[in-house]
């Protein structure tokens, strides 16, 4: 059975959130190639340093796989990753011989992240709202929407909850950017596609210059914008309008320096 592993990218601070909701066990080499491949692919997103808040409440490491734990934790202080925080609770797991300080809270382990108190923990993915993640990527150019579980737009309905999340977040954008949909947990209605028009001319009205998507679990033309099988590509076609890449990465910047 496939552990869950839920990842939260917080692009404009710098910070990746990584929970086990329903617990996490390594109890093989199989688990442990799980977690680093997820881990992996998640950080196709990301070409700068970032911070990594760890759950640790219901993670269970077996005394064989304890090593190569650890060695995993040092090849992602390799790729951008400059500081792992974990976090238990109460009830959680306090026994843990981790190589990274454990914070008894949540709470606590975010103190020193610049994220809110309540960070993607208390997140309701039953919600509509809760399952849309937004993230700013100014040195870019690019506001990133990505959604937290499966998710279909079904009505005009919809469409207005996803304008309502995006409109309090537009305030902070002064400069044209480009709105880069992850659409690999995201479906549309063929109502939905069609009402999308004016939510694309709200954002229009709002400096936006493109939108695009990636990574489609349907036919292309079931979206109603420009999708792309990979993020790269997406991103890629930007670069046309004048706009950094949010994919174009320093390649001397994932060299580690010698000693």
């Amino acid at each position: 059975m496939t552990q869950s592993i839920r990842f939260e990218n917080h692009l404009a601070k710098r910070v990746v959130e990584v929970f086990f909701d329903d617990g996490f066990t390594i109890k093989g080499a199989d688990d442990l190639s799980a977690l680093k491949a997820a881990w992996t692919d998640n950080l196709k997103k990301w070409h700068s340093p970032y911070t990594c808040v760890f759950d640790c409440r219901n993670l269970e490491i077996q005394p064989c796989q304890a090593a190569d734990f650890d060695r995993m934790i040092e090849f992602f202080k390799k790729f951008f990753m400059k500081k792992i925080i974990g976090f238990t609770s109460p009830e959680g797991k306090k026994d843990h011989s981790l190589p990274f300080e454990v914070f008894p809270d949540y709470e606590t382990a975010l103190a020193g992240t610049g994220l809110g108190r309540s960070g993607g923990l208390a997140r309701d993915l039953g919600k509509l709202r809760d399952r849309i993640q937004v993230d700013n990527d100014f040195s870019a150019h690019v506001m990133e929407i990505s959604f937290l579980a499966a998710t279909t737009f079904e009505n005009k309905e919809d469409l207005a909850t996803l304008r309502d999340k995006l409109q309090n977040i537009l305030v902070q954008w002064h400069t044209p950017y480009s709105v880069v949909f992850n659409v690999e947990n995201c479906t549309f209605s063929s109502a939905a596609k069609t009402e999308f028009a004016s939510l694309e001319r709200f954002l229009r009205a709002f400096f936006c210059r493109a939108l695009v998507g990636y990574g489609p679990v349907t036919d292309k033309e079931a979206y109603p914008f420009p999708v792309y099988r990979s993020r790269h590509k997406a991103v890629g076609t930007l670069e046309n309008q004048g706009l950094q890449g949010g994919d174009t990465a320093n390649c001397s910047t994932r060299r580690t320096k010698k000693t």
